[in-house]
């Protein structure tokens, strides 16, 4: 019977890929989905603590009223969001018209929806005055910023 080799790109990509280990003192860990704990190096150890949700609405709450600015001239608007966007997302913002944005007032809190088991990302929904809108957050690390990576129309 014939078995296909593995090409030289394959074992790059293959002998780069975490590795499983047996001690979770010196790794992290991710669950797998089959009922038990696998360890993997490099692997960020990151929680959805309760006072999460208030921090979370706390800045996507921020991040929205400051973009829902559309009377506000533009290197002005940029650079009050700036602090709170990720990096990819701060370049695609700084061509952003803030005079060409529909939203002028945002007329709920922040209702939150994120995939369970996943404490890194996170979308605030928005209800204003131009239909539902939403705030993607992210973090790399458990320590690490809650930083914007897109503000949009729900329904795009």
């Amino acid at each position: 019977m014939f078995a296909p080799t593995a090409s030289t790109e394959d074992t790059t990509q293959a002998s780069t890929a975490p590795k499983p280990t047996a001690s979770a003192e010196e790794t992290h860990h991710a669950d797998d989905g089959h009922g038990h704990d696998e360890f993997y190096e490099g692997i960020p150890d990151v929680s959805w603590a309760p006072e999460t949700d208030e921090e979370v609405e706390g800045i996507a709450t921020t991040v929205m009223g400051l973009f829902a600015r559309p009377d506000m001239p533009e290197r002005e608007w940029y650079t009050d969001l700036f602090p709170y966007l990720a990096e990819d997302y701060a370049v695609d913002a700084q061509y952003i018209d803030p005079a060409r944005i529909r939203v002028s007032s945002v007329e709920s809190e922040p209702t939150l929806v994120r995939e369970q088991g996943n404490p890194l990302t996170v979308t605030a929904e928005f209800a204003t005055d131009a239909g539902p809108w939403i705030v993607q957050l992210h973090r790399i690390g458990q320590e690490d910023p809650w930083l914007v990576t897109a503000i949009a129309p729900k329904d795009t």
